[in-house]
Parts: C-alpha cells; sequence; structure tokens
C-alpha cells in the first residue's frame, strides 16, 4: 500500500519515475502525489521546535509525500545546516508505531531509525492541535529505486533477525495488537465484487476498476477463498509470535549514503509469526536486485511454515484490494490519488508478481 515513511526519499526522483511508470501503461499523469495542506505557518513550526527541542531554525520545507489527509511531512534545516524530518499529525497518534523504533535502536539495532526526544525527554509533542514527531532526516534511496548489495541483503538478513529474537518489554508488549487471522478483508473485497458485478459507473476511474476487476476476478476471488480457507485452519493452532513490522516492502528499506541498511516506516508493527515478515523475501514485490540467498545468510537458518507464508501472500493483496477499492469507488481520494492507487494495483497482477507468487504458493499447500 502507498504510505509515509519515517525518512524522506528521494521525492523528485519518485514522481519522475512515477510519471514515466504512468505514462508507459496509459495512465493520465496529472502531478505530484498529494501535497497535504499545510496549516501552521513557518514561523509558528520554527517557534514550537526552538521551544520544545532547542533547534534554532533556518529553512522549511514540506514536502510533497504520503496520502494521509491528516498529515503533514517537512524538512526543517537548523542554523548548523543540520537537517531533520517532522512529522504533523492532525490530533493524536499510534504511540507504539513512534515507541517500537525507539526501543529497537536503544537497544542497539542500527538499522532503525528512532525518533528523536524532546528537551522534556518525550517522544513526541503536543501542539497547535497537532502531534509532532521528529528524526534526523537522512539522504537514502529504497529498494525500489537502488540495488541493494548482496552485503545489504546480509545485512538487512542479520537486522530482521534480531528484531525478531527480541524479548519486548511488558510496555510495548501491552500495545501491540496480535495476530489473530481474522481475514477481515475478504468481506469488503466480496462487497465490491457483488458492487461491481451489478453496477455501471459514469466516473472513469470507477469504471476503469471495474474493467480491471471483470478481467482478473478469478484471481480475486482465488485469494480471497484462499485467506478464507487459510484463516480456519491457522485459527487452530499456536504459533510462537515475535515482534514484526509487517510492511516491508521495498520503499521501506532504504540505503543512505554512507551505503548503510535501514528499515523505516514502523506504522503498523504486530505480534505474529515471523513468516508475517517473511513473506516479503521472494513474493515479488519489485526489489530491483532480489537476492534471497544472500537474505537468509544473514537471517539463519529457519524453519518457515509454508501454510502461515502462504496467508500472509493472499491476505496481503486482499487487503491491498480493499484499501485501494474503497478509495476508487467511494471517491475518498483526489482523482490523482485514485489514478495511482488503480494503477499499483493491476501491477500486481503482473506475471511474477505478488498475485502469482500467491496462487503458486496456494497451489502448492495444497498438492
Amino acid at each position: 500500500m502507498i504510505q509515509e515513511g519515517l525518512i524522506a526519499f528521494f521525492v523528485e526522483f519518485f514522481i519522475k519515475q512515477m510519471e514515466q511508470d504512468c505514462l508507459r501503461n496509459n495512465i493520465q499523469w496529472r502531478g505530484k502525489p498529494m501535497l497535504a495542506n499545510q496549516h501552521l505557518s513557518t514561523e509558528t513550526i520554527a517557534k514550537v521546535l526552538q521551544e520544545h527541542y532547542g533547534f534554532s531554525i533556518k529553512n522549511i520545507a514540506l514536502l510533497p509525500i504520503g496520502h494521509d489527509p491528516n498529515a503533514s511531512v517537512y524538512q526543517v534545516t537548523d542554523i548548523e545546516n543540520k537537517k531533520y524530518f517532522l512529522k504533523l499529525n492532525k490530533g493524536g497518534i499510534w504511540e507504539v508505531g513512534v515507541k517500537v523504533p525507539y526501543y529497537l535502536h536503544s537497544y542497539g539495532i542500527e538499522g532503525v531509525i528512532s525518533p528523536m526526544n524532546s528537551k522534556t525527554r518525550q517522544l513526541w509533542i503536543k501542539e497547535e492541535e497537532y502531534t509532532w514527531t521528529i528524526y534526523p532526516f537522512i539522504e537514502s534511496q529504497n529498494g525500489y529505486e537502488t540495488v541493494i548489495s548482496e552485503s545489504q541483503w546480509v545485512c538487512f538478513g542479520q537486522t530482521l533477525k534480531e528484531i525478531h529474537s527480541l524479548e519486548l518489554p511488558d510496555e510495548l508488549t501491552q500495545l501491540l495488537p496480535n495476530e489473530d487471522f481474522s481475514s477481515k478483508w475478504c468481506g469488503t473485497v466480496r462487497k465490491f465484487d457483488q458492487l461491481i458485478n451489478t453496477n455501471n459507473f459514469d466516473d472513469p476511474i470507477s469504471a476503469s476498476l471495474a474493467e480491471f476487476w471483470k478481467k482478473n476476478r478469478l484471481e480475486i476471488i482465488g485469494l480471497v477463498e484462499n485467506t478464507e480457507r487459510i484463516s480456519e485452519q491457522l485459527k487452530q493452532h499456536k504459533f510462537n509470535y515475535v515482534l514484526c513490522h509487517a510492511d516491508l516492502h521495498p520503499g521501506n528499506i532504504v540505503i543512505d549514503k554512507n551505503k548503510k541498511m535501514l528499515i523505516v516506516d514502523w506504522d503498523s508493527p504486530i505480534l505474529a509469526p515471523k513468516e508475517r515478515d517473511l513473506m516479503f523475501i521472494g513474493g515479488g514485490h519489485r526489489f530491483k536486485n532480489e537476492n534471497i540467498d544472500a537474505f537468509y545468510k544473514g537471517y539463519g537458518a529457519t524453519q518457515i511454515d509454508q501454510l502461515v507464508l502462504t496467508y500472509y501472500r493472499n491476505e496481503r493483496i486482499v487487503a491491498d484490494i480493499a484499501a485501494d477499492s474503497t478509495e476508487i469507488l467511494e471517491e475518498k481520494g483526489s482523482q490523482e490519488d485514485r489514478e495511482v492507487r488503480l494503477y499499483l494495483l493491476s501491477r500486481q497482477f503482473e506475471p511474477n508478481r505478488e498475485v502469482s507468487v500467491a496462487l503458486n504458493d496456494f497451489r502448492k499447500t495444497n498438492q
């Protein structure tokens, strides 16, 4: 799914690549990703950062990334030319998404970026009806943009193994959700399946989704049925739960200018079987040069539950179909956002991508 990270990527590079991809696939590109409204003045932002963090700010730049209308992200630069990544959320935040990376970094896991403390040692502050979190600004490229070297793949595996092996404090485990194999998105997809098969759409983007849906309906319903079937089996078993990032697509694996590998965007951590994260390795997610052997060289020998892995690979796509279809059919986003949603969803159905991997996994587990 499209989502913002904890780090500002090379935004213009992303825009150029998205524009080229959309043109190649007959999607009209109308500009940049949704630019969150700048509700606060630069003077107010600078004043709050001075008061709570002691920063003397000389420049504040609103970044055109993210699809949350209640959030804005900025690059801020102080008088010593140090750069920071500022995120403002209207209202509150999910605390565990901030506490987890702070804990991991404090534990010594260098591949995770920690939020910065305020002068009163708070990981976030509340001012002007917003929740403020701030991180070091690190120039980087993600796994869609750059080739990840063999040694970086090994480091990725080592870092994830460290995370999966941690014994978490009660403070965190009480905040984290636990996997329940609910397959909750299946009902949403079935609802849209009925809607699409019984209605015509005047809106051109909705009509395009309906055309795509009917063309790929066999695969879509297959993913739903696979998820529901495996879900019922998994609910009958107990598993060893570990801390999972839960969204390790290539956009959240980044390489900084010093060639250091980092895992970013901890917005959806969960206690779940390790396969919740491992499903991304070899899952058809379009890393530029996926090196599965190097990853597991770093992660180490491990017994993978193929049924759990298959569940997650199918369920992940069902969740994407549900979320993207909601925005497109209920017209919740801008026209640009809805077009990009449809484009990204359709790419998962290309040969050797996520859908073909997930369906093939299911066939293998049911031979």
